[in-house]
């Protein structure tokens, strides 16, 4: 009978600290959605650090840091900045990718290294697309229906056919189906990735001007 009890209350107190993870990255992922400018991302990017320090065995803490410090990557106008904000993001997914390989994470290494391209798309357009086109290409294969892994893939598409000066189909079909999934997607409380529907209803704006 003792022995039921103990077991019993690990299984209790383990619950107890998997609903206060939860509900930390729950948090951070509001703070992240309302975050509009460099210094909100940083202190997005502080909280999931802080979690992550807790949580060294999982996964999303260092996600949710990367994609922090990569948003903040994307509204910062400091060439130097920028370049070491993404290149401490890009160390965190890497790191993430240790704990657990999924399309997730896949597709955010790829968001990371393309927004490194953009700091000098001259130089690095050369070495960095292919490494940028697998990684998407690894995140759409491990999950097809990774509305994240299929925008990014379309707008890393666009960006190649406005360098090139080519047609925007094969990117407008990403973007598409990207936005097709989202639509299709239930809302739900998870700790899991959910954003980019609003970053696919702006890259579909473009499509159709």
């Amino acid at each position: 009978m003792k022995t039921v009890l103990m077991i019993l209350m690990l299984v209790a107190g383990s619950a107890a600290a998997q609903s206060k993870y939860e509900a930390a990255v729950l948090k951070g992922k509001d703070l992240l959605k309302a975050a509009d400018d460099q210094e909100a991302y940083m202190g997005c990017a502080n909280y999931f650090e802080r979690i992550a320090q807790k949580e060294s065995k999982e996964w999303l803490p260092l996600y949710y840091h990367s994609l922090s410090l990569t948003l903040w990557g994307t509204r910062e106008t400091n060439p130097d900045t920028k370049e070491k904000v993404l290149n401490d993001a890009l160390a965190l997914v890497q790191k993430a990718k240790k704990i657990e390989k999924n399309s997730e994470l896949a597709a955010l290494e790829g968001f990371v290294q393309m927004m490194r391209l953009t700091v000098d798309p001259a130089t690095r357009g050369q070495t960095l697309s292919p490494t940028i086109y697998a990684l998407f290409g690894e995140a759409i294969a491990l999950d097809p229906e990774n509305p994240r892994a299929v925008l990014l893939m379309g707008q890393m598409e666009f960006g190649t056919a406005q360098f090139f000066g080519s047609g925007f189909e094969k990117a407008c079909g990403y973007i598409q189906r990207a936005y097709d999934i989202f639509e299709r997607t239930p809302d739900e409380l998870t700790t899991l990735p959910t954003w980019g529907k609003g970053m696919a209803e702006a890259s579909l704006a473009h499509c159709n001007q």
